[in-house]
């Protein structure tokens, strides 16, 4: 096995736990190893540090997979990263419906993302994602060891559990890999993935769950978004304090809603209220939004309108009416991909948040998010000040969200925390 060897200047960084090593903290050129090449990393001294995965063309040169020298790397090595990924999930308390199995470097398993999606008929998929060379290489042991996990741990058997692989991410094409279509790993008979039901955790815990219609084979990531599930229970805590059942009626504006996740858990929490809704979903994708008015018809309260449009956030919401919705929910894409776009970036974000801020009626809820890894908090901090600021409306910040539980962070990794989000209240 190939050995390469850490300057000493970064083995303090290394020794402190995070998951990467670069081109240029390394003695020696990265250049004699093949893509995705697992190998052994070494002190100066000798001392053995880690095991991982290597690549010879990209910054990000080395990415660890285990400090135990003894701990090879196989079937065996995936069967129990990914129990103890299960693990945590369960002590989460999120594993009931569908989650987030496996998140990167957070769960130990760079380069890896493993969605698990709950489906009313007793069923369940997963929807494996890889982003890099070595984890391409190393998916049949992925395979593998879930097979195992689920064969042993799941209440939903092996037999009744399809796998999805999805090699579609982006940042593939930094380590030279083709970018491809999802597809089809282990199917399930009479199962159509392109529009599939998946059971999600319903916001508040005397609310039933959702059962949610998704393309887990064209829809974007792995299908469905469940970075955002503590969020959505922080909105629908505060609307079910501050909008009690003397309302007749409540106005809702989901901003880049894609299937609807938002309006349909606020949707269900009214339902149970008897309050009527009025929901507008906009997206600029029409596909998005066939999807949200499916979802929506299914949760909505009696009498409610529906309403979707098609726009651009950051340059037709000047089409709807300011002042004039009790809960804004601005949760974009990411506008800021890679560091040279962070100018651009944060100037998006001020605009579309400072025109979301002024169609939030007074004594309404405005929540705001950025799943941009290259803008940190404090930046999306400046973001919000500025934004409300030139809005000329005056709103008070009540909480401050992140991921949800079934996305660990890891305190020596600050790159894997990604998702932030506020949430104010209009005076």
């Amino acid at each position: 096995m190939t050995k390469w060897q850490l300057k000493l200047q970064a083995q303090k960084k290394f020794s402190l736990g995070h998951p990467w090593v670069f081109s240029n903290e390394l003695k020696h050129s990265p250049k004699n190893v093949s893509p995705g090449e697992v190998l052994e990393l070494y002190s100066e001294g000798g001392d053995f540090l880690a095991r991982g995965y290597a690549h010879p063309n990209t910054l990000i040169c080395f990415r660890i997979l285990s400090r135990d020298v003894n701990e090879e790397i196989s079937g065996e090595f995936f069967y129990h990263r990914l129990l103890r990924a299960f693990e945590k999930r369960k002590l989460a308390r999120v594993d009931s419906e569908s989650f987030r199995f496996v998140f990167a470097e957070s769960d130990f398993l760079p380069g890896l993302i493993i969605d698990r999606y709950k489906m009313p008929s007793d069923a369940q998929v997963f929807v494996i994602q890889s982003s890099t060379a070595g984890m391409d290489q190393l998916l049949p042991q992925v395979f593998e060891g879930l097979e195992r996990v689920v064969r042993s741990h799941f209440s939903i058997s092996w037999e009744k559990s399809g796998v999805i692989l999805a090699l579609d991410s982006k940042s593939r094409a930094m380590e030279g890999l083709a970018i491809e279509a999802k597809r089809l790993h282990k199917d399930l008979e009479g199962v159509n993935w392109s529009d599939v039901e998946i059971e999600i955790a319903a916001a508040l815990p005397s609310l039933s769950s959702l059962k949610m219609s998704v393309d887990l084979l064209g829809g974007q990531k792995t299908g469905f978004f469940l970075d955002q599930r503590s969020n959505i229970e922080l909105v629908a805590g505060a609307c079910d304090k501050m909008f009690s059942g003397s309302m007749k009626s409540i106005r809702v504006l989901d901003l880049c809603c894609y299937n609807a996740q938002w309006s349909s858990q606020i949707a269900h929490l009214f339902s149970n209220k008897a309050i009527r809704a009025e929901l507008t979903c906009v997206d600029a994708s029409e596909k998005a939004l066939a999807f949200a008015k499916k979802n929506l018809q299914k949760f909505a309260p009696p009498n409610s309108q529906l309403q979707f449009k098609k726009l651009d956030v950051l340059k037709e919401l000047s089409q709807l009416a300011d002042q004039s919705y009790d809960i804004v929910i601005c949760d974009p894409p990411a506008f800021i991909k890679k560091k040279q776009d962070l100018a651009n970036g944060e100037r998006a974000y001020v605009k579309l948040n400072r025109d979301a801020i002024k169609k939030t009626a007074s004594g309404g809820l405005f929540m705001s998010c950025s799943c941009s890894g290259h803008l940190d908090e404090a930046k999306f901090r400046e973001v919000l000040i500025q934004a409300a600021g030139r809005s000329g409306r005056s709103l008070e910040w009540l909480w401050r969200g992140t991921h949800s539980p079934d996305h660990p962070e890891l305190a020596e990794f600050p790159q894997g925390t990604y998702l932030k989000s506020w949430l104010g209240w209009m005076r």
